[in-house]
């Protein structure tokens, strides 16, 4: 089992220091991923693609650990934190830095403590923004700060967090799968807030469980799941995306949609606006990234999406990590698996991603909870069970 240390902010920063060099080091050469001690074959990805290695495996952290990643700016990484992650159950975010020189961040140190479910990061400026249960919070220069304490909470865990421009939003779930809407109330909503968690808004409604959230390029982009009930219809679960505005309409996305909450997606009883993208109907996406770099050309430019996977259900879905391919800020259509996925060409390796879980190559039965992009353009992902891997050159 893998024990955490708890360290005074002093002592946290001194540990952070100390091993700067080595991570500065590592990240001028690579050497060739079949050399690397944490390579891994499996979960199965796409042949040429990247460098899959193990980057934190701690059973001790639960299904839920570590639900949110945010990775940290190299121009801030010289403090030593590559990468922050929540475990909500603990009520941490631990602080991951390098300590073997290999340039991932493979050594965990509880960064903050009694929190309230924390399952949100982004990281923005020198702070660390954190959302959990009914309460916002900002880390920054040491010091943690309440910034919110009555956000709503149902049914749903509070979701993703992210910053546009100069303000916060946060995504808050329905008050339950089957309840009644009332249009007066936040429950499954985007909340607005100044950056000190002022100016209270409501900036979209209408959404079930809005735990992806993402700021690009002036607009906002929110995954959403279907209810339980549309499990039978196919392509239910959705990406919108919306540029906010404070005095302007809010945009509605339709949930419950029609009576039951089983229809989705445009439809004309509703009225509600339609999606960005289409998924898989309780896939439940719960993280997504956009990948802008050049460092792994097969996914440049393509929004990556975790989704989470079905739940109670025979038939799995979802349990992926998925790239939708854009043009500009325009969903092209197409969705691409990334892991699992195929390895190899010949037509006798094909597996569904189904097929794929069950013979153990893919998540099952973990589920993937989150993914952050470096600015080096290596990606990390965090599945349940207390893993996290990372795709690299």
């Amino acid at each position: 089992m893998r024990k955490f240390a708890v360290l005074s902010v002093s002592t946290f920063w001194a540990v952070l220091m100390s091993i700067s060099s080595a991570q500065d080091a590592a990240a001028q050469t690579l050497v060739p991923c079949s050399e690397r001690p944490t390579a891994l074959s499996e979960p199965w990805i796409p042949s040429g693609m990247a460098c899959l290695e193990r980057v934190l495996e701690d059973s001790s952290a639960g299904e839920l650990g570590y639900s949110a990643l945010a990775a940290v700016p190299s121009v801030d990484s010289r403090d030593g934190a590559l990468l922050y992650a929540t475990r909500p159950w603990a009520g941490q975010v631990i602080a991951l830095s390098d300590g073997d020189g290999d340039g991932l961040p493979e050594t965990p140190t509880v960064l903050l403590e009694g929190l309230t479910l924390p399952n949100g990061l982004t990281y923005h400026e020198g702070a660390l923004y954190i959302s959990g249960g009914a309460h916002l919070y900002r880390w920054r220069a040491g010091v943690l700060t309440t910034l919110v304490d009555d956000l709503p909470t149902g049914e749903f865990w509070t979701g993703g967090v992210a910053i546009l421009g100069d303000r916060l939003y946060v995504g808050i779930g329905a008050r339950c799968d089957r309840c009644e809407r009332s249009d007066e109330a936040e429950y499954g909503t985007v909340l607005s807030f100044t950056l000190g968690g002022e100016d209270r808004r409501v900036v979209a409604r209408g959404l079930r469980f809005p735990a992806a959230l993402m700021a690009f390029e002036g607009a906002l982009y929110v995954g959403d799941s279907a209810a339980d009930a549309a499990f039978a219809m196919p392509q239910q679960d959705e990406i919108n995306r919306f540029v906010p505005t404070l005095n302007g309409d809010i945009p509605d996305f339709g949930f419950p949609a029609c009576p039951g909450g089983v229809v989705r997606g445009g439809n004309p009883c509703t009225g509600e606006v339609s999606p960005f993208a289409l998924l898989p109907t309780e896939s439940i996406p719960t993280a997504m990234a956009l990948y802008h770099s050049e460092a792994l050309p097969a996914l440049t430019g393509r929004l990556l999406v975790v989704l989470n996977g079905s739940r109670q259900q025979v038939e799995l879905r979802g349990y992926r990590l998925v790239a939708l391919d854009l043009v500009e800020t325009v969903w092209a259509g197409t969705m691409n698996g990334v892991m699992p996925a195929q390895t190899l060409n010949d037509a006798d390796s094909e597996f569904t991603p189904d097929e794929m879980s069950y013979r153990g190559s893919g998540f099952y039965p973990h589920r993937p909870l989150s993914v952050a992009v470096t600015d080096q353009g290596w990606v990390y992902l965090s599945i349940g069970g207390g893993r996290i891997l990372a795709l690299r050159p």
